[in-house]
């Protein structure tokens, strides 16, 4: 089985962090993200979820987490790269509608770039 891993970058402009998820996202690697998470206080973060196959609920769960913490903090986020599987786990959940989703890890940056640019 896949090992569970982050790499943590910075984006194209100043104030973007790209975690890139890679393996599948499960309880076992649940608090790594969430540590990782709360010790970032970027402006942008973005999560590149296109090298992972499958999450669990806890994940999802963490994702949702990223959602209304970047709500408090009025910070932006965006999830990139999911994958068919994922997206139907994200539409059967009923948080299609809410979390923040792009295709590509391109388009993300330059939308949030572009919105932080006006805010």
């Amino acid at each position: 089985m896949d090992e569970f891993k982050i790499e943590s970058r910075t984006g194209i402009r100043d104030g973007i962090r790209i975690l890139r998820l890679s393996g599948p996202f499960t309880l076992q690697g649940l608090f790594e993200f969430q540590s990782l998470v709360r010790g970032l206080n970027d402006p942008v973060l973005i999560i590149d979820l296109t090298e992972v196959p499958y999450m669990d609920s806890a994940a999802l769960g963490a994702l949702m987490s990223v959602h209304t913490t970047s709500q408090r903090h009025q910070r932006q986020y965006a999830l990139v790269g999911a994958s068919e599987r994922l997206r139907t786990l994200f539409q059967v959940a009923g948080v299609d509608g809410i979390l923040v989703t792009y295709s590509t890890l391109e388009e993300a940056q330059d939308k949030l770039s572009s919105k932080a640019a006006t805010n």
